[in-house]
């Protein structure tokens, strides 16, 4: 009897993780629909990086994102993407360094334009539950590497609001102890952003010295 009730027991747990997976796609799968929808999209965020032997870092900042190409404003840097090389401007430095948007990925950096969809390659997902946070009814789902071992992170939570399906929260917990918590503060989308609003203008800027990686 006990072997039978500790099967049943095995099911029901299964069943319970599947449809916890299945509600989380669900919804993530509206707001990846939404959010691919839109031509271009202005952020505002507030960002926090803390690690186990560190104070914690806390920034506020601007993105502007079209397709694969972002710009990312922040208090002493800047960083522009034009979808094949990612120039970081270094401002208190004056100096900038220009990689290839592969080799980023390979060292693990999240861009903006990826952290809207970061769900989509590589995580598995699992619902946890509705929350209230700041008068809002939000969804909070986490995301798990489908590969562990050669991911950098080991969990990324996301806050999503219920009403508009946009995040309002995306929390990466890195495997070696640090942390990058992005509150969105607002979004705007389907704004006109030239091209060259993605690429660091070297003419404007004389006085940096530029490295290329």
């Amino acid at each position: 009897m006990k072997k039978v009730l500790g099967i049943m027991f095995s099911f029901l747990l299964v069943g319970a993780s599947f449809g916890q997976a299945d509600k989380a796609k669900e919804i993530l799968d509206k707001v990846s629909a939404k959010t691919k929808a839109y031509k271009t999209i202005s952020l505002s965020f507030d960002l926090t990086i803390s690690g186990a032997d560190s104070n914690p870092i806390k920034q506020q900042g601007k993105a502007f994102l079209s397709g694969d190409k972002y710009k990312v404003e922040l208090a002493d840097q800047e960083i522009y993407c034009d979808g094949t090389t990612i120039t970081t401007y270094l401002k208190d430095d004056a100096e900038c360094y220009t990689s290839a948007v592969s080799d980023s990925e390979d060292e693990g950096m999240v861009s903006p334009s990826k952290l809207l969809t970061i769900w989509e390659k590589g995580f598995t997902f699992k619902y946890i539950e509705e929350e209230i946070v700041n008068g809002r009814t939000v969804h909070h789902i986490n995301l798990f590497p489908k590969d562990p071992a050669k991911s950098k992170f080991h969990t990324v939570i996301l806050k999503i609001d219920k009403e508009t399906n946009e995040i309002k929260l995306v929390y990466i917990k890195g495997k070696d102890g640090t942390n990058m918590k992005y509150i969105l503060t607002k979004f705007d989308e389907n704004l006109s952003l030239p091209a060259s609003t993605f690429v660091f203008d070297r003419a404007k800027h004389p006085e940096v010295e530029c490295y290329a990686d």
